[in-house]
């Protein structure tokens, strides 16, 4: 028999059975949990043998949110590492793979808003867009030669399908700085595939970490110049606010909302809402007399 330890001690502590159920003790929150994967990890996938982490799921979680809080730049690095043994973070593959995946992915986000109605809906509160003209969007498209301007994938070759129909779409307007303006200084074009790889990232980080395909040092230069100064040549004046239109819980009707906005066109405000766009008159006359 092994020699008694006080290590050996402590690990009997944290574990007992309850009408012939093994269960375990965290060894951080210190609640008891039945010692299965729905509540502790394992500490080798490839070797079962090994059981359990100490921690459970939950606090296990906190744990890695803190580290990558407190050490984002290691976590950053090590995420990119994988991505990069992995083979997926090339725009090229990203759409080779969603084409040959359609229905499993669609599958996958159905099923996920099902399970998330309230991160669904945080999300879509969350979720920024443009606030810029259409004569805007088309100059800047024409700037970027109609490409997306990071790959450089012309607007023609851009497909997406909707019920199981693929067709030529446009391209997404990309925020260059994630927490930046929403007018035309920090608009761009971009594919679908480079939209969803530059996410919240810099271009720096994208520039930098080569996640995109073709993105060269003249893409980054001619993004740059356009966010700096040229976008100066085609932007236009706007209200002092905007509407938005937003959608009932029925999913079927929509009402309106009139916003007080930044210097560079952000959201600051919700001042008014109405179930039709008319209805916000007298609401933006009111509004425009007080600022002015």
């Amino acid at each position: 028999m092994g020699k008694y330890t006080k290590r050996s001690h402590k690990f009997f502590e944290n574990i007992r059975e309850v009408d012939g159920i093994k269960e375990r003790r965290c060894s951080n929150c210190q609640e008891w949990f039945t010692e299965t994967t729905e509540y502790f990890y394992m500490r080798n996938k490839s070797k079962p043998e090994r059981g359990y982490q100490s921690e459970c799921k939950k606090c296990s979680i906190e744990k890695s949110k803190t580290y990558v809080e407190n050490n984002y730049e290691i976590a950053y690095k090590r995420k990119r590492r994988w991505h990069v043994e992995h083979k997926i973070i090339t725009a090229s593959y990203s759409r080779e793979y969603y084409k040959n995946n359609k229905e499993e992915r669609k599958e996958y986000v159905k099923n996920w808003i099902d399970k998330n109605p309230n991160k669904y809906k945080e999300y879509a509160k969350k979720h920024r867009k443009h606030d810029i003209f259409t004569t805007e969007w088309i100059n800047c498209k024409n700037y970027f030669n109609n490409s997306c301007a990071y790959c450089g994938l012309p607007i023609e070759e851009h497909f997406a399908v909707r019920k199981d129909i693929e067709f030529n779409m446009d391209l997404h307007k990309e925020h260059v700085d994630d927490n930046g303006a929403n007018d035309l200084s920090n608009c761009v074009p971009a594919c679908g595939s480079c939209n969803s790889i530059k996410n919240i990232k810099t271009i720096d980080e994208l520039f930098e970490t080569e996640f995109i395909e073709n993105f060269n040092q003249d893409k980054y230069n001619k993004i740059m110049q356009w966010v700096i100064e040229d976008h100066k040549k085609y932007i236009e004046e706007k209200p002092p606010y905007i509407i938005t239109r937003k959608q009932n819980d029925d999913k079927k009707t929509y009402y309106y909302e009139l916003w007080t906005v930044d210097g560079q066109r952000n959201m600051i405000e919700c001042i008014a809402t109405s179930e039709k766009k008319k209805g916000l008159k007298e609401h933006i006359e009111k509004y425009l007399s007080e600022i002015a």
